[in-house]
């Protein structure tokens, strides 16, 4: 029976940092901001024990294995005192292109054979909220067809949600990822090699709060990035941030199959409304914000990546709530 095994993405969630499974330290977020806003009530309800959910029967079809994905994940959720996920097909996509990836070339990371890490496939697929992934596949390094017309056992999706929940601290980072509150929306890729009954995936927990003007596939170092958008309650604008990562380089299945965790790049700018220590202030009126960021990290060309920040019902923290990526030379 081929290996399987999963890998989980770390984030910085707030002024503090997290801990990985392997010790990697995740990125620090920008500064708590005290913010006169309004009072939204957290979207935390009283546990309560797990609904039980009717097991399909019969194999499932592609469409059918996912929707019993999403209906074991808001159980999870249910039972924490979390309001559901709904279905989000740009995650899906992101997930997709992961999940083949890592099921064709026997690995398990949140890094892809060329170098991609979760908010680029995200971004590249047209996503413009904060994305966080579970990845669960093989690590065998073994090359492998896919079946093009799959089809899923539900014993097989339940053990998939299983390994993620059954975690335990320190090294439980899939199932935080699963019940961080404002989580809103869901995208799973899912892909069931040939002759090997266990499927691959890719879960992209999405938090989206919030409609964005678009931003360029590409730049040059020093040129200014207009970002702009309007934030949607509960969430209440904090923030901009820019950071930046190396162009991606192919990289090999056993290398990959070291890496456990992603921590999300540490902005190397920040930026607030008038009235906060800030380089260039941004510019706010209502739900709506504005900004001109310059993109030059000591002159370096990479991928650029630009964060909208958020204040939350649910935490005293900050909460990154829009990631977007692109080329900068």
């Amino acid at each position: 029976m081929a290996k399987w095994t999963a890998a989980v993405l770390i984030v910085a969630m707030g002024a503090g940092c997290r801990r990985a499974a392997t010790d990697v330290v995740a990125t620090s977020a920008p500064p708590k901001v005290a913010k006169k806003s309004p009072k939204y009530p957290a979207r935390i309800h009283p546990k309560r024990a797990p609904e039980t959910i009717a097991r399909p029967e019969k194999s499932l079809s592609l469409a059918d294995a996912q929707k019993y994905f999403v209906e074991l994940v808001n159980r999870d959720r249910q039972a924490e005192g979390l309001e559901p996920v709904t279905w989000d097909p740009v995650a899906e996509r992101a997930g997709k292109v992961h999940a083949v990836d890592m099921a064709m070339n026997g690995y398990t990371s949140h890094y892809g054979t060329d170098g991609s890490v979760p908010e680029l496939r995200y971004t590249r697929v047209g996503g413009d909220g904060m994305v966080q992934e579970n990845a669960a596949c093989f690590f065998d390094e073994k090359r492998r067809k896919l079946d093009p017309n799959p089809v899923f056992s539900a014993e097989a999706i339940e053990k998939a949600e299983a390994s993620f929940m059954n975690e335990k601290p320190p090294h439980d980072g899939h199932r935080k990822n699963i019940l961080t509150p404002w989580h809103n929306r869901l995208g799973i890729g899912l892909v069931q090699p040939v002759d090997v009954p266990i499927p691959c995936v890719a879960q992209e927990f999405v938090d989206h709060y919030g409609s964005y003007s678009a931003v360029p596939s590409s730049a040059a170092v020093g040129d200014a990035v207009q970002v702009t958008g309007t934030i949607a309650a509960p969430a209440v604008f904090a923030g901009v941030g820019v950071a930046r990562i190396d162009t991606p380089a192919p990289r090999k299945p056993g290398d990959l199959n070291a890496i456990h965790t992603y921590p999300v790049p540490e902005p190397y700018a920040t930026y607030f409304p008038r009235g906060f220590v800030t380089p260039i202030p941004v510019h706010v009126e209502g739900d709506h914000f504005s900004i001109d960021v310059p993109l030059d990290d000591r002159r370096r060309s990479g991928i650029y990546e630009v964060s909208v920040w958020a204040n939350m019902p649910e935490t005293s923290d900050l909460v990154m709530v829009s990631l977007r990526t692109f080329n900068v030379k």
